[in-house]
């Protein structure tokens, strides 16, 4: 009886080769579309809490944006009590070469380069020696392995990056070292060296504070506001995760609602695919009479109907992540050129999770949408069917 279940199966599937193939595809774009946005998604929420430490403090201007915090704070942050080591950021809009193309830009950080090792996350994946290269040579750069697979470059080659906002800068750079994925800065190089570069940037735009005792981090903290709340300019203190969460928070607000709209295309799939179903019991009648005829339960038809729509979804799924996962590997491995729209796949490289998760949400998909004509396909009544024929 199971083998002639799963025969009629198939034997249905591919009668209805034109419905199922057109089901299929529909499946097949929407549920990779939505696993790949949830995967994206799921990275920037990890990369947030990986690159925020609870033990940092991110000193700002509390008043003005961008922030500048000039020199003179420097040492009195760096020596107020419970502050183990510090660094500052100068954050530096640029483009990576000279198209001046949204998708050539990037964020580059200036900063110490004596203790980088220790103020960025992900740092033990990194050489040490590179961090010694960082420190020898004053045009010195860590870059992002994104960047790097996107412009085609080497470690050693002399890069020249541009300044995204007037009055532009032009700072020449030798690359010395790769960044793993998730750094939250695409390229990081010598404060000193920017300055030198452009005089104008003694001021830096944030200072990072390495708390000794976490259990402290809120005194510090309030320490520092208090401390500075009256001068100017005033400092806004804030820990290094609830920094990079609000830093994160726009891009992440619309991978959500780039989730939610194609959750909404896929509630819109699954009465489709009911749609779908309900024509093709209608035309199967017979046929469904028929089985009746031959000993199958109204149980069997509801499981026959129901299966079917799961085997295309899961199958459909399976393939539209599949082939994404594919052309992320092969785009990281570099068999695949990168280009405006795959560079994403860089950036927040697709897992083969998500292949289970296609396959998943798809037979989701087929159970919900072929639940209501699994049902009506159960009360087909033998009698009726037979006299219309006759």
């Amino acid at each position: 009886m199971l083998l002639k279940f799963c025969i009629l199966i198939f034997k249905s599937l591919g009668r209805n080769k034109v419905r199922t193939t057109l089901t299929g595809l529909g499946i097949t774009v929407l549920v990779s579309v939505y696993a790949i946005v949830s995967s994206v998604t799921s990275a920037v929420s990890s990369r947030i809490n990986a690159q925020g430490s609870q033990t940092r403090l991110i000193c700002t201007d509390r008043w003005v944006a961008p922030s500048l915090i000039p020199p003179r704070y420097f040492s009195n942050l760096a020596a107020q009590e419970g502050v183990e080591d510090w660094t500052t950021w100068n954050f530096f809009s640029c483009f990576l070469d000279d198209s001046g193309r949204g998708d050539r830009q990037a964020i580059a950080i200036a900063t110490r380069p004596e203790n980088l090792s220790t103020m960025i996350s992900d740092a033990d994946q990194i050489d040490p020696k590179v961090f010694e290269s960082l420190k020898q040579r004053r045009d010195g750069a860590l870059v992002g392995s994104a960047v790097m697979k996107m412009m085609n470059w080497r470690i050693g080659q002399q890069v020249t990056v541009k300044g995204a906002h007037f009055p532009r800068t032009d700072v020449p750079l030798t690359i010395v070292g790769e960044l793993p994925p998730g750094q939250l800065a695409g390229i990081y190089f010598r404060q000193d060296y920017f300055q030198n570069v452009d005089p104008t940037r003694t001021v830096v735009n944030a200072v990072i504070l390495q708390v000794r005792d976490p259990k402290e981090i809120d005194k510090v903290a309030t320490a520092i506001r208090e401390r500075y709340s009256r001068r100017t300019p005033a400092l806004k203190v804030e820990t290094e995760s609830a920094g990079v969460a609000r830093f994160a928070g726009r891009a992440a607000a619309i991978l959500s609602l780039i989730q939610m709209v194609v959750g909404v295309l896929l509630i819109d799939m699954v009465i489709i695919l009911s749609n779908s179903i309900s024509i093709s019991v209608r035309e199967r009648r017979v046929e469904m009479a028929v089985l009746k005829v031959l000993g199958f339960q109204p149980l069997h038809i509801v499981f026959m109907v129901i299966i079917e729509a799961m085997l295309i979804g899961s199958m459909a799924g399976a393939l539209g992540t599949g082939v994404v996962f594919a052309l992320s590997r092969l785009t990281l491995d570099g068999v695949f050129p990168v280009t405006d729209a795959t560079s994403f796949l860089i950036q927040f490289p697709v897992p083969f999770a998500v292949v289970g998760q296609g396959l998943l949400l798809g037979m989701i998909v087929g159970l919900c949408g072929s639940f209501f004509p699994a049902l009506s396909a159960r009360k087909v009544k033998v009698s009726e069917v037979f006299s219309r024929i006759a």
